[in-house]
């Protein structure tokens, strides 16, 4: 349950993600820097500091490579990118369209809604176990936990009707905030926005409306090669930046 989207503001395209864990990830995460023999480039990850636990929620690598995605579970079994170690693999790539080309050789493939930047494209993609859906983003684009361009319904709709609701509404406001957004501090009060609390469906969510609630919220600027990380409710926790 996240709210991400891709805007390109001050010749850099930015990438952010609001971070809601649900019952079977855990809560916690850090922003960790990779830099073993392994990697091909330096990588700021967020991460899961539990190495038992799903791993990879988004990053952002030293050439300025980044990566946000949400989960949209469509089958049972379906592979999350969540999952050790594909964030990581994803950022071993030197540019935008050379990470969709990583995504796209995963066997099984990855499911979900997917953003990956440079300092000058963007591509989204939406992933399901038979198919990919590559877009090249023009101005600005949102995505939360439904497809807009793939047939494929998430499965969590059948079982929780809200859910469904909760999507949409995360998408329209999400859109509304980044259409207007001209700066880093618009990106950040787009990820602790409250309108559309009374009906719990607020981007940023607490723990007195929700069991899943926000917890963590970052951006990545892919021309500054940095990442603006909220550990915690960005509520109530302010970003830092980090960088290489």
């Amino acid at each position: 349950m996240c709210t991400t989207a891709a805007k390109q503001i001050n010749r850099s395209w930015h990438l952010l993600k609001t971070r809601d864990p649900v019952s079977w990830m855990k809560w916690e995460d850090e922003i960790k820097l990779f830099q073993s023999k392994s990697d091909k480039y330096k990588k700021l990850i967020i991460q899961n500091p539990d190495p038992n636990q799903d791993g990879y929620y988004g990053g952002i690598n030293e050439k300025g490579v980044a990566f946000t995605s949400t989960f949209v579970r469509v089958a049972e079994g379906q592979i999350s990118y969540i999952r050790r170690p594909y964030v990581r693999l994803i950022l071993d790539a030197g540019s935008a369209k050379e990470a969709v080309e990583i995504i796209q050789s995963f066997s099984p493939r990855i499911g979900g809604n997917m953003f990956v930047a440079d300092g000058k494209e963007c591509y989204g993609i939406e992933g399901v176990p038979d198919q990919y859906f590559v877009q090249k983003v023009k101005k600005y684009e949102v995505k939360t936990n439904h497809f807009m361009h793939l047939p494929h319904q998430n499965l969590g709709f059948k079982t929780n009707p809200k859910f469904k609701i909760w999507s949409e509404d995360h998408q329209a406001r999400a859109e509304e905030l980044v259409a207007k957004a001209t700066s880093l501090r618009d990106f950040k009060n787009i990820l602790r926005d409250r309108k559309n609390a009374d009906r719990k469906n607020a981007i940023c969510t607490t723990s007195k409306e929700e069991k899943c609630f926000t917890y963590s919220a970052f951006i990545f600027d892919t021309k500054g090669k940095k990442a603006h990380y909220c550990q915690g409710n960005p509520l109530e926790n302010k970003f830092k930046e980090y960088g290489f």
